[in-house]
């Protein structure tokens, strides 16, 4: 018999052997992935990996010691706040099916922010100059977008998110356009509504559970029903991604204000402290080296240049083979040049000038923005309340290769090549100037920066928040807040009436979409 000629039933049971042998590598693969996801807090059946629980962006598992120490701190210690309803949350909100034309668009491959509402103005003014919205020349432009006209017919702001939508990040959007449960256009007489306005740290990760206004609400019901079981309190995430104060200024007078809000919450301190603003204060000595790369088993530059790393994207394993072959050391800052700070003169980190806030990392734009909200929000009867911002950033930070990976990225490839001790005084400095701001204009200040403690558990990277992170950011806005709310609640400016009876928002219309073939013919 020819040496290649086996026995059918004997090749029937090697390839049944062989199979048998390739679904239990399979399986053991699939068993140890999802071990791993566990272990190192990923969603355990997410086809991308998505953090949760303290460790990335979930909930569960919070470490006690970390969450102890923060609860013990006097300025969050109320005798009418009970530290047992921290790790209680809200119910989940319904998720909105996602209308068939974005699913298409979505499943043909085009970028997620083209599910997003254009600003129809800004659309039609660059859309005549050959350009289309986007993040990037390389992005590839639909066939149609979804838009809106714009109230007073400015191309501001730029973009907001869809209506009554859950994206296929997990974002679940209400009527009003934004993240969390549906409410009422019209309030009751026995409700506070809060807005919470700000950009992407307000909005919070797409894969937490609940945003920090979402938990907000939560801990200032529960203390409601203890102690003022009158009262009702609603919160609204009244913030969009990657806004700046000028656009968030439009969003309040456009969106907010007709909401009969008691209170806008303003937290936001990243998207104008970048190197435009940071730069002209720090002086380099000698020349500035590349940035660096962070070692290990991936090309740290991938995401950087449009690429996709498969493995590293969906396989917690495969970033914990990574992490073992660089030791799993935490990860330091790397060598930077010789560096100060230099301001204008007459001018230091001390001494604050309120009148020259145009000439310190930018602030003039941003407190003529705070001051226009504040007028709009007094105007109907509301108040404006000023949080710090929170950077995760000091001196000698060394991250967990898996943590902390993109903070150790922001840091060092988006804010090269300015240090670490540096970017930490200097956003000092920006809540300093928050501070006087809020005390020159008799605007509640909520130190909420100070209250945050420096431990990696609760970021994603320097500026965003893990699930425990939000949870944290909204314990800590409700115990500074509660003191400012039971002084108006004494004095009878809150709840503000709803003068209105609309029934649905004035300046919100349903989706609405422009063809490529409108735009060109200027329909």
């Amino acid at each position: 018999m020819a040496a290649d000629a086996v026995p059918r039933p004997r090749r029937r049971r090697l390839l049944q052997k062989l199979l048998l042998g390739t679904l239990t590598m399979v399986g053991m693969a699939l068993v140890a992935e999802l071990v791993v996801r566990a272990v190192d807090g990923y969603r355990l059946f997410a086809s991308r990996l998505q953090p949760v629980a303290g460790r990335g962006a979930g909930e569960a598992g919070s470490p006690t010691d970390l969450v102890a120490a923060f609860l013990r701190q006097p300025a969050l210690t109320r005798p009418d706040l009970d530290p047992e309803w921290f790790p209680t949350s809200p119910p989940h909100v319904p998720p909105h099916p996602l209308p068939p034309p974005m699913a298409e668009t979505f499943a043909a491959g085009y970028h997620a922010v083209f599910l997003y509402q254009w600003n129809e103005a800004l659309l039609r003014s660059v859309w005549i100059k050959g350009f289309g919205p986007s993040m990037g020349p390389e992005l590839r432009k639909p066939d149609a977008y979804y838009v809106f006209a714009p109230v007073d017919g400015q191309p501001l702001p730029r973009y907001r998110f869809p209506t009554a939508t859950t994206l296929p990040s997990g974002l679940t959007l209400n009527t009003f356009g934004y993240r969390g449960r549906d409410l009422p256009v019209d309030k009751a007489p026995n409700v506070i509504r809060i807005a919470c306005v700000g950009a992407s740290t307000t909005v919070d990760d797409h894969a937490v559970p609940h945003s920090y206004p979402e938990l907000l609400e939560h801990f200032l019901s529960k203390w409601a029903e203890r102690h003022r079981p009158e009262l009702r309190f609603e919160v609204i995430n009244a913030a969009c991604e990657g806004y700046y104060s000028y656009e968030t200024a439009v969003n309040v007078r456009h969106y907010v204000v007709p909401l009969a809000v008691d209170y806008v919450l303003y937290y936001e301190g990243a998207n104008q402290l970048q190197a435009p603003q940071v730069m002209p204060h720090v002086r380099i000595e000698g020349a500035v080296p590349p940035a660096p790369q962070l070692p290990g088993l991936f090309d740290p530059t991938a995401a950087a240049k449009g690429e996709r790393q498969w493995l590293y994207e969906h396989s917690a394993a495969a970033r914990r083979l990574h992490t073992v072959l660089v030791r799993g050391q935490p990860i330091a800052e790397p060598s930077k040049p010789a560096q100060t700070l230099t301001f204008p003169d007459g001018l230091d980190e001390s001494r604050i000038d309120l009148a020259r806030a145009g000439e310190v990392l930018g602030l003039g734009q941003i407190l003529s923005d705070l001051a226009t909200i504040r007028t709009d929000v007094a105007a109907a009867g509301g108040k404006l309340v000023l949080s710090s911002f929170r950077w995760f950033v000091h001196d000698g930070l060394c991250v967990d290769p898996i943590r902390g990976e993109h903070v150790w990225r922001q840091l060092n490839e988006t804010c090269w090549p300015v240090s670490y001790a540096l970017m930490r005084r200097l956003a000092d400095l920006q809540n300093r100037w928050f501070a006087a701001w809020a005390a020159a204009n008799h605007v509640p200040f909520l130190d909420v920066a100070a209250a945050l403690p420096a431990d990696e558990r609760l970021y994603t990277d320097a500026i965003h928040k893990s699930g425990l992170g939000s949870r944290c950011h909204a314990w800590a806005a409700c115990a500074l807040l509660l003191p400012q709310i039971e002084r108006d609640l004494r004095s009878g400016t809150v709840p503000v009436p709803d003068p209105h009876a609309d029934g649905t928002h004035p300046n919100v219309p349903p989706l609405r979409r422009l063809t490529r073939a409108e735009l060109d013919a200027g329909r």
